[in-house]
C-alpha cells in the first residue's frame, strides 16, 4: 500500500533529528580530532547510535517496501536504495569494528536516509494534493429499491438483481440493468449510453437499456431483463489493464541494479587478489555501493512530478495515474466524444435578457419549477439563475411540482397561479394583453407562462467549450491526429466538427460503445488517447492508450482515467502535452547528469580513492544538483507553458498521420470572442 504523507512526514521530522546529532558528532573527526583523542571514541559511539536510529526509522521504509516487493517477484525502487544503505552501514559496523576509518560511514547513512526520505514525502504529497482537489466521487449504482415479496421497499444490492426482479430508481438515481418499464410513462437520460443529450420519453413496456438515468420527478418501477453481471453497465465498470505497466521503467532499474553490483563485486574481487588487503576491498565494494546512489531515481524524478503536476494544475488538469507520462509518449492520435467534452453538458442560454427582463416574482416561480430538475434546458436555467439571487424573493414554496411527461413541469403557488415551463406549445392560451404567437410546429427551446400566458421564452444551444478550436490547432500542431466518435446523431456531430474546423470524414455519429472501441482498435491500436465522460466511452478506455475525463456532475469514467481537467475550457490539453515534452527533456537531463556523476564517483573507489567525507559531501551535492536541473526544466516557467506559440503561417497546414487519417485538416476562422456555440436541431 501506497504510505501517507503523514507517516513519511513523521519519520522524515525523526531522521532529521538524526542526521544533524550524526553530523554533530562525527563532523570534529573530518575537522582534526586525533582518533587517541579520549572524547573520539564517544563521539564514534554517538554518531553510530543516531546513525542505528536513522536506520530502524528511515531506512526501514525502503527495506521493507524492497523486501515485500522481492517476495512479490518484482523489482521495486526502493531497492537500490535498501541496497546502498544496508552497505553504508554494514561497512561502517565492521570498520568501526576493526578501526579501520575508511569505512565509516554513519553519517553518509543519516543524509541519505534523510534525503530519500525527503524526495518520498514530495511525491506523496503531490499525489495526495491531486487526489484531494480532484474531489473523486463514486457513480456505481449500489442498490435499488425491491417490490414486492419479503424485501418490497427495502434497498437491494445490483449484484442480487436478476431476470424478473421488480424494483424502482429514486429521481437522479441509475438503472443498473436492462429493464422494461412499468405502470407509468417516465423521462430518462442516455446520455451516458449514447452521447444523447436529448431526455427520452418512456411509455409503460418500453425497454430502458442499464445506464439509463431518471431524469423525471418522480421513481420509476421496472421489471429486469437480465442479471447485473450480465448487463453493459456491469461490463463498462470494469476496470481496464494497463497496457505498459511500466515495464520500460523495470527494464531500466534491473540493468542499473545489475551494473551496480557486478562492478562493486568486480572492484572488490580485484583489490583483495592484486593486493591481499582486505579491508581495502571492502572498503571499494562498500564505496561503490554507496556512491553509486539512485539519486536521479529516488530525490529528482518525484521533484520533477511534482513540478509538472503543478504546471498541469494551475492549466486546470490533474493526474491520476502517476504513470500516464510513459503512456503520453506513444499517442499519435486525440479521440473526444462529444457531448461533454467537445461540448458542455448543459446547453448556453442564448438569450440571457429574457431572464434579466423578469420581475422578482416570475424567477422565484422559475427557480421552483428548476430546483430539482434533471433536464438539461432546466440545469442551464438553474446555474444562470444562481447568479440572480438578489433578484430571488423569499416566497415559500408550497405544493408539488407536478411533471407533465414530454411537455413540461407545473406549479401552483398559494394565490392559485399556475405557473408551467416546458414546451412552447404546451399550455399555449390565448392572453389578450400579450402580443406573442408562437407556431405549433416551432418547439425548439422552453416558455415559461403564468397561467397560460407567456412570460419569456428561452432559446439554447450546444456551447462548445471554450479555447476548443485553439486546443485542437495547438494539437495538430504537434503532428496529432484527431478524430470524434459520437453516439449523437450524426448531422450534429457533424455541425460540431465544422465549427472546430474538422473535416467531416474524421467526426463520426451515431457509435455505440463496441463501435468506438473497435474505431480505436482499427485506426489507432496503442497510439490513441481518449478523452470521454460516459459510459458510451468507456470500451474505447479499455482500448486507449491513455484516457481523460473532464470533471462533471456524474462520471463513471473517474475511476479508470489517467487525467481529470476542470472548468469550460480545453485549453488543459495541449498544456498536458507540452509538460509532458518539458518533463521528458528534463529527465533526459537527469539521467544524463546521473550517469557522469556515477561513471566519476565510481572512477574513484575503483581507483580506492574514495573517502567516507568525500561521500557524504558528492552524494548531498549530486541530489541538489539533479533538484536545480528539475527546477530550471519544470519549475520555473517557460515556453513550454500554455499558450503555446501560435503559428505565423495558417495557410500551411500541419501533417496528419496517413496510416491514422486520410483526410486533412482546416482550421475554422477564429471568433472574435472565446466562446463558440453551435445551434442545437
Amino acid at each position: 500500500d501506497d504510505p501517507s504523507p503523514n507517516e513519511i512526514g513523521s519519520r522524515l521530522g525523526l531522521c532529521g533529528f538524526f542526521l544533524m546529532n550524526t553530523m554533530l558528532f562525527t563532523l570534529p573527526g573530518y575537522l582534526g580530532m586525533e582518533s587517541g583523542d579520549f572524547l573520539s571514541p564517544i563521539f564514534t559511539i554517538l554518531g553510530a547510535v543516531f546513525a542505528t536510529f536513522s536506520m530502524i526509522t528511515g531506512g526501514s521504509f525502503f527495506i521493507n517496501r524492497a523486501w515485500q516487493a522481492l517476495k512479490a517477484g518484482a523489482i521495486h525502487i526502493d531497492l537500490p536504495i535498501a541496497l546502498g544503505l544496508a552497505a553504508a552501514y554494514a561497512g561502517s559496523l565492521i570498520g568501526w569494528a576493526i578501526g579501520y576509518a575508511s569505512l565509516l560511514y554513519f553519517d553518509f547513512v543519516a543524509t541519505f536516509v534523510f534525503l530519500m526520505l525527503f524526495g518520498r514525502w514530495l511525491q506523496e504529497i503531490a499525489l495526495g494534493r491531486t487526489r484531494a482537489q480532484m474531489q473523486m466521487r463514486d457513480f456505481h449504482p449500489r442498490d435499488v429499491t425491491a417490490i414486492g415479496g419479503a424485501t418490497d421497499g427495502k434497498k437491494m444490492p445490483v449484484e442480487d438483481l436478476t431476470d424478473g426482479h421488480t424494483y424502482s430508481i429514486a429521481p437522479g438515481g441509475i438503472n443498473p440493468v436492462a429493464a422494461d418499464l412499468i405502470d407509468q410513462e417516465g423521462t430518462v437520460s442516455l446520455e451516458w449510453i449514447n452521447g444523447e443529450a436529448e431526455p427520452a420519453v418512456c411509455t409503460p413496456g418500453k425497454t430502458i437499456p442499464a445506464g439509463a438515468i431518471n431524469i423525471g420527478l418522480r421513481e420509476l418501477r421496472f421489471k429486469a431483463r437480465e442479471s447485473w453481471k450480465d448487463s453493459l453497465l456491469c461490463r463498462l465498470l470494469k476496470q481496464p489493464k494497463d497496457i505498459f505497466a511500466n515495464q520500460r521503467f523495470k527494464t531500466i532499474l534491473k540493468i542499473y541494479i545489475g551494473l551496480v553490483l557486478l562492478i562493486a563485486l568486480a572492484g572488490g574481487i580485484l583489490w583483495q587478489a592484486t593486493t591481499g588487503n582486505l579491508p581495502k576491498a571492502l572498503q571499494v565494494l562498500v564505496s561503490t555501493l554507496v556512491v553509486s546512489c539512485p539519486c536521479a531515481l529516488g530525490v529528482a524524478l518525484p521533484m520533477c512530478d511534482e513540478f509538472a503536476f503543478a504546471r498541469l494544475r494551475r492549466a486546470g488538469l490533474f493526474i491520476k495515474s502517476a504513470d500516464v507520462w510513459e503512456r503520453l509518449r506513444h499517442v499519435r492520435a486525440v479521440v473526444f466524444d462529444k457531448t461533454g467534452t467537445l461540448t458542455m453538458s448543459v446547453p448556453r442560454i442564448e438569450n440571457p435578457e429574457a431572464l434579466s427582463a423578469l420581475d422578482a416574482g416570475p424567477l422565484q416561480a422559475l427557480r421552483v419549477l428548476v430546483e430539482k430538475n434533471a433536464h438539461p434546458f432546466a440545469r442551464s436555467l438553474r446555474e444562470s439563475l444562481l447568479t440572480r439571487q438578489d433578484k430571488l424573493a423569499p416566497v415559500p414554496c408550497t405544493g408539488r411540482v407536478e411533471e407533465h411527461i414530454g411537455c413540461g413541469v407545473l406549479w401552483e403557488d398559494e394565490a392559485g397561479n399556475r405557473w408551467t415551463l416546458g414546451r412552447p406549445d404546451w399550455q399555449n392560451t390565448h392572453c389578450p394583453n400579450q402580443e406573442e404567437t408562437i407556431k405549433s410546429e416551432d418547439s425548439s427551446g422552453s416558455v415559461l407562462r403564468q397561467n397560460g400566458c407567456p412570460l419569456a421564452r428561452f432559446h439554447f444551444s450546444e456551447d462548445i467549450r471554450d479555447d476548443a478550436i485553439e486546443a485542437i490547432e495547438q494539437l495538430h500542431q504537434r503532428k496529432l491526429g484527431i478524430a470524434v466518435l459520437s453516439g449523437d446523431a450524426p448531422a450534429r456531430v457533424g455541425r460540431i466538427a465544422a465549427a472546430l474546423g474538422l473535416d467531416p470524414k474524421v467526426a463520426r455519429g451515431g457509435c455505440n460503445p463496441e463501435e468506438k472501441a473497435k474505431w480505436i482498435e482499427l485506426n489507432a491500436p496503442g497510439h490513441a488517447l481518449m478523452i470521454g465522460d460516459g459510459a458510451n466511452d468507456r470500451l474505447a478506455f479499455d482500448k486507449a492508450v491513455c484516457r481523460g475525463t473532464p470533471i462533471v456532475d456524474r462520471s463513471i469514467l473517474e475511476a479508470s482515467s489517467d487525467f481529470f481537467f476542470f472548468g469550460r475550457s480545453l485549453r488543459s490539453l495541449p498544456a498536458l502535452f507540452a509538460v509532458a515534452a518539458a518533463r521528458s527533456r528534463t529527465v533526459g537531463t537527469v539521467f544524463t547528469f546521473a550517469v557522469l556523476y556515477n561513471a566519476g564517483a565510481v572512477s574513484l573507489c575503483l581507483a580506492g580513492q574514495m573517502h567516507p567525507l568525500l561521500a557524504a559531501i558528492l552524494m548531498p551535492l549530486s541530489s541538489i544538483t539533479t533538484i536545480m536541473i528539475g527546477w530550471l526544466g519544470l519549475g520555473r516557467k517557460n515556453p513550454a507553458d500554455w499558450p503555446m506559440p501560435r503559428r505565423q503561417e495558417p495557410e500551411r497546414q500541419p501533417e496528419v498521420p496517413k496510416l491514422l487519417f486520410p483526410t486533412g485538416y482546416t482550421p475554422a476562422r477564429r471568433s472574435p470572442s472565446r466562446q463558440h456555440k453551435t445551434p442545437q436541431s
